[in-house]
């Protein structure tokens, strides 16, 4: 079990510059590729950067309107589908329902779905550069992007059927 700890102020304004530095990007990416970083976007954008987790746009967008009542769905997709096609966000597809998060270089992550409970854990690193290398090697395909998501059952939903 984890504990949750304050954080000193020096590690409040590294998150602070790190996400000041997200939103600069966004911007810069929006406005070379002849977007304007419009007041949608970027609540969309700014949901997906403070949120702990990937969220469907149908949370994107109750998020949003708890501030911006007449904020609609339709709205959110088309930020989602402009933020993706530049790759500032993307897309994971878990059962049939999309969900999205920040696309970070470097931030590789897979996801391990409970089919009893409906969890999702998420594993970091560089598990799948072996298997992507074989990819490229033996069937000369090369790989973009690579998005896995595994399913089974938990620990816990495990352990609460061997009772």
């Amino acid at each position: 079990m984890s504990r949750s700890r304050l954080r000193s102020r020096s590690e409040v304004s590294r998150v602070d510059e790190t996400m000041s530095a997200m939103a600069r990007t966004a911007s810069d990416a929006l406005h070379t590729s002849g977007y304007r970083l419009t007041t949608q976007r970027q609540m969309v954008w700014d949901t997906l950067r403070l949120s702990k987790k990937h969220l469907d746009a149908e949370a994107i967008c109750t998020s949003i309107r708890r501030r911006n009542p007449r904020f609609n769905l339709a709205t959110t997709y088309r930020s989602l589908e402009v933020l993706e096609k530049l790759g500032l966000v993307k897309q994971t597809r878990i059962g049939e329902r999309g969900y999205y998060e920040l696309a970070e270089e470097g931030q590789d992550h897979y996801h391990l779905v409970c089919d009893e409970c409906g969890s999702t854990l998420h594993i970091e690193g560089d598990h799948m550069v072996p298997v992507l290398h074989h990819i490229t090697d033996e069937h000369g395909f090369v790989v973009s992007t690579a998005d896995l998501v595994v399913h089974g059952r938990c620990a816990r939903c495990q352990a609460r059927a061997s009772r």
